[in-house]
């Protein structure tokens, strides 16, 4: 696949976290995909499992809104730096509802073989959102 086909692909796919319909990850993810990021507490393996992990996430933040800031593609990988918006109105990682407005921001690295999503490893600001529910000073 070309580089903008990588990125186009990787575009629809991290809309999951925003408000994107779930059924993409079916058209987009490897049955093996593998998803990681530090505030998870482990690796996700699998599509099915991943689809399980927002539907969580969607019911914590039920109004989420997921912008693309920035994105770079080599190869195989599609980097996005994104920022991401909702209302904590569910429970996420044992953190209950708070009802408030949170922002915060990240950058995913996508891989990507034959036309799905194989892997996304990300990195975000999970201390700026425990700032922001109350959980840090």
């Amino acid at each position: 696949m070309s580089t903008q086909e990588n990125k186009n692909i990787a575009r629809r796919f991290i809309q999951v976290w925003g408000d994107g319909d779930l059924d993409i990850i079916e058209e987009l993810a490897a049955p093996s995909l593998s998803v990681q990021y530090p505030i998870m507490p482990k690796v996700v393996q699998g599509s099915k499992t991943f689809r399980k992990v927002m539907e969580n996430f969607r019911s914590a933040f039920p109004d989420s809104d997921l912008k693309i800031e920035e994105e770079i593609a080599e190869g195989d990988k599609v980097v996005i730096r994104w920022s991401f918006s909702g209302t904590h109105q569910g429970i996420l990682l044992n953190f209950p509802a708070t009802g408030k407005r949170v922002k915060w921001t990240g950058i995913t690295i996508y891989r990507i073989a034959d036309g799905k999503i194989v892997e996304e490893k990300g990195e975000e600001d999970f201390l700026g959102f425990l700032r922001q529910i109350g959980n840090v000073p």
